[in-house]
């Protein structure tokens, strides 16, 4: 009796060439063990499969934890400005250089954490993930400084459009309005995330390949 396939699969995809033979026998053994015992084929499926994601999760955690350190870092750099210089405009020129550093720390981190399994899809999986994580603390720094900060920030030229459709929404206040449009612009960024994350990933997984066998 064998394990899920697609479980197996993803398992022996996770490991490090080191680890993967003898974690996925142990878990194979304990898999046997339990569709023996009266629990039975199912439960021992169900078991094999919360093995798996929890190996899943260890593997997500660190490209999880730099992506909010690195959104958090920015949003912090955010507020921080936005406490000095209320009024003043985001500035383009300024964001496209500040997102082409975030690309390439991106590419940097997702090599670093793939190069112990030396496995190039590893870092395109964590370039995900650092994109997402990193889009969602940047967004949710966004999210407080509107609330923080919506009566002063309404002069901005940049917040003139979304002021105007405040006045046609039928919301009590701005600060609402402006909370509700970006939480409902959340989905929407954490895909831009994970796709430029992915992208960054895939830069990343050259320099795994590079890594002597």
């Amino acid at each position: 009796m064998n394990p899920p396939r697609w479980s197996e699969r993803v398992l022996r995809r996770l490991l490090t060439d080191r680890d993967r033979d003898t974690v996925s026998g142990d878990l194979l053994e304990e898999f046997r063990a339990r569709v023996a015992s009266p629990a039975g084929e199912r439960v021992a499926r169900s078991w094999y499969r919360r093995q798996v994601a929890s190996v899943a999760w260890r593997s997500a955690r660190l490209p999880l934890a730099i992506g909010i350190a690195l959104g958090g870092a920015l949003g912090a750099w955010i507020l921080v400005d936005t406490v000095r210089q209320p009024l003043a405009d985001d500035d383009a020129p300024g964001m496209l250089i500040a997102f082409a550093a975030i690309i390439a720390i991106w590419a940097a981190a997702s090599a670093a954490v793939a190069w112990p399994t030396r496995r190039p899809a590893h870092a395109v999986v964590a370039g995900m993930l650092l994109g997402a994580a990193t889009l969602l603390a940047l967004h949710l720094a966004a999210i407080a400084r509107v609330v923080m900060f919506a009566d002063t920030i309404r002069a901005r030229d940049d917040w003139q459009n979304l002021v105007l459709r405040y006045e046609h929404s039928g919301f009590a206040t701005l600060r609402a309005y402006a909370t509700y449009e970006y939480v409902r612009q959340t989905p929407l960024l954490l895909a831009i995330g994970a796709v430029a994350g992915t992208v960054s990933g895939a830069f990343g997984s050259i320099v795994v390949r590079l890594r002597p066998r």
